[in-house]
């Protein structure tokens, strides 16, 4: 068996998005997360005791590449040195080779990989051989399929790929190192270490090629748990095991609220959503999104009562180490309207639900999932419900957009 640790996209020292007026603290907090969380990831190696570590690609970012950014990875990467623990790292779009920043010298047990596919072989305490194949991005944009240079040598127990790149979209922008699982799949390796996308997922199950997504999250659209893989590997199984690693969680949560709207109604929905999310390890940031239905209320008066309760709830929020931050709330005034009155109007709405009304414009529609490679390997049929579950949220979008006035800020 082998044992390693599957990271990628670090990006250290790189700013938040959609953040602004922090809190000093806060700011504080942010500034040092990225490092908090290669912190959390050396601790993790060390306490594990892997075979080696993998970094598949963009440690770096762009022009966050100070030079403290590299000392404090190196300092990380000669700790794994002291344990004896060697690293396969690959550069990706963000860090690319051809920049010309100023790199510092990594220690020797960190392992590059040049701007070609290449070979690296690893031989473990046990006599277990393992072959480790990649490449570093050359310059930002890497257009070409490298996968062909993936060429599997004999010699060794285990065959293992780092890929920083995206699957191909068929769309002309396949900017990085674009693939398809087919290829990966046809080199026969036991283990596909990717990197570049930042959400946590295997490609294609039950195929071992997984991105284990970025260590900290870096804007509202990263949400959820981030962090690294531990990865076993023998004769019968891959196994992998997530462990968190961000010192910053990013979430999102949707609320409805029926009826008027008062500061106590509005205040215990929010608490409770966000203690809900406190985390013992982590600080949070929270888009709450509210919905607003059956009420005589304006915009302007639940926008104010809005905007004084989120200052009001966060005040003091930045001095708890699991902190629960509410970023500025948006919402919606749920318009009423009865579908059978929209169905009889000669309006453009009207036949926009006459439209979602027929079964067959269902089907239509979602024809290019069923009917793709994929779908029609992993997807069943719509059974009535779900048809009709479809339609009814359709309608709903519709109504909200049709119907209601102004909708958030």
């Amino acid at each position: 068996m082998i044992r390693f640790i599957h990271t990628a996209d670090l990006h250290l020292d790189r700013p938040f998005e959609g953040l602004s007026e922090l809190p000093r603290s806060l700011h504080e907090r942010v500034k040092e997360s990225t490092f908090k969380a290669l912190g959390r990831l050396t601790d993790r190696v060390l306490a594990e005791r892997p075979d080696f570590l993998i970094i598949a690609g963009d440690v770096f970012d762009d022009s966050h590449r100070s030079l403290s950014a590299q000392r404090r990875f190196i300092q990380a990467m000669a700790l794994l040195r002291e344990a004896d623990i060697p690293v396969y790292l690959a550069f990706g779009n963000h860090d690319h080779l051809d920049d010309p920043w100023n790199r510092l010298k990594l220690p020797d047990n960190v392992h590059v990989f040049p701007a070609v596919p290449s070979v690296i072989p690893f031989r473990s305490e046990n006599g277990e051989r393992v072959n480790l194949y990649g490449f570093s991005y050359a310059q930002r944009r890497v257009t070409e399929d490298m996968t062909s240079g993936y060429i599997k040598q004999q010699g060794a127990d285990y065959h293992i790929g780092i890929l920083h790149g995206a699957l191909r979209s068929g769309d002309g922008e396949d900017s990085y190192a674009p693939f398809t699982t087919g290829e990966l799949a046809e080199k026969g390796f036991d283990y596909w270490a990717l990197g570049h996308i930042h959400k946590r997922q295997q490609v294609s199950p039950p195929l071992p090629i997984w991105y284990p997504g970025d260590l900290q999250g870096l804007s509202i659209k990263e949400t959820g748990e981030k962090g690294a893989s531990v990865v076993e590997i023998d004769q019968q199984a891959v196994r992998v095991a997530f462990f968190p690693t961000a010192d910053i969680l990013w979430e999102k949560r949707e609320l409805s609220i029926e009826g008027e709207v008062t500061a106590d109604r509005l205040e215990k929905a929010i608490e409770q959503s966000r203690n809900a999310l406190r985390r013992d390890y982590a600080g949070v940031f929270l888009r709450i999104e509210l919905i607003f239905s059956k009420t005589d209320q304006t915009w302007n008066e639940i926008d104010l009562l809005v905007r004084e309760l989120t200052d009001a709830l966060n005040d003091g929020e930045e001095e708890r180490g699991n902190f629960a931050w509410l970023l500025p709330i948006m919402f919606k005034l749920r318009p009423e309207w009865e579908r059978s009155s929209i169905l009889e109007s000669p309006h453009f709405i009207g036949d926009t639900f006459r439209l979602i009304e027929t079964k067959e414009n269902v089907n239509e529609a979602v024809s290019s999932l069923f009917e793709h490679h994929s779908g029609l390997r992993f997807l069943e049929p719509l059974r009535e419900e779900e048809i009709a579950r479809i339609q009814a949220q359709a309608e709903q979008l519709i109504a909200d957009s049709l119907i209601s006035g102004r909708s958030d800020r």
